[in-house]
């Protein structure tokens, strides 16, 4: 016994077993942690969008345009070139006591001429309907009565037209200042029609039929005048002349319109 244990209650001490080294910790895996830091940010982003859109004020709702109406293609068709009128181009030659007209083919008039009106108008409204200027020539008159008189002649229609002298009758006053003549019953498409039905090639017979006012006998070869209208030549009003159908004993060879006179 020692003497710090007199009654020997102390076992004597035996040494600690030794403690087994701890084996080191396996070093704590980060994955985890970097898939909640991704999460994370992920749902502060899809918090944050939503917060936008839902704070975002409703986009206007676009509103239908109607669009502009549309007119249908003008088409534009060219002008025809102007020409006369076919309603106005005459047709026919119409000869009565106080002169003669141009007509169309509804009958209307498209130029008139009376005796004593300015031969000029006429040449120029018959040279365009015959489609031919006429030549001219000068018929010499016998110095007293009868005076020389211009004569426009297309073919088979002849226009005569005073010549005015000086200190003679004017040709205003004169009693026959312009007549006419025609040996044919067309020219250049325009047909000559003469009162009573008269015609270039009509028979005597039928001329006869027509009761005329005079049969006059004309030279030694059996040609007739046939005078139609007598009176009216020495009628009191507008200037007149009667209606002769000259013959070669068989048919009507000219139609003229003339101032009858007994002298």
């Amino acid at each position: 016994m020692s003497g710090d244990d007199p009654f020997g209650l102390l076992q004597p001490s035996q040494p600690e077993p030794e403690r087994e080294a701890r084996p080191d910790r396996e070093p704590r895996s980060r994955t985890p942690l970097v898939l909640g830091i991704i999460a994370a940010v992920l749902f502060v982003a899809v918090v944050v969008t939503l917060a936008i859109a839902l704070t975002r004020p409703p986009a206007a709702t676009p509103t239908p345009t109607t669009p502009p109406a549309t007119s249908a293609p003008v088409t534009t068709t060219p002008s025809p070139t102007p020409t006369a009128d076919a309603a106005t181009e005459p047709v026919a030659l119409q000869l009565s006591g106080t002169g003669f007209a141009l007509v169309d083919e509804a009958g209307d008039e498209v130029f008139t001429y009376a005796w004593a009106d300015d031969a000029a108008a006429a040449v120029t409204a018959l040279t365009d309907a015959f489609g031919a200027a006429p030549t001219t020539r000068v018929e010499p008159g016998d110095g007293t009565h009868y005076p020389d008189y211009t004569v426009y002649q297309w073919d088979g229609f002849m226009l005569f037209d005073m010549v005015e002298t000086a200190g003679g009758t004017p040709r205003a006053e004169y009693a026959q200042p312009s007549y006419v003549l025609f040996s044919r019953n067309e020219i250049g498409g325009i047909s000559l029609a003469a009162e009573h039905g008269l015609k270039i090639g009509m028979t005597v017979d039928a001329v006869r039929a027509l009761s005329p006012d005079q049969e006059i006998p004309r030279g030694t070869v059996g040609a007739i005048r046939f005078v139609f209208d007598q009176a009216r030549s020495s009628a009191e009003g507008p200037l007149q002349y009667s209606v002769f159908a000259d013959t070669d004993g068989t048919v009507v060879t000219a139609v003229l319109y003339f101032r009858y006179s007994d002298l």
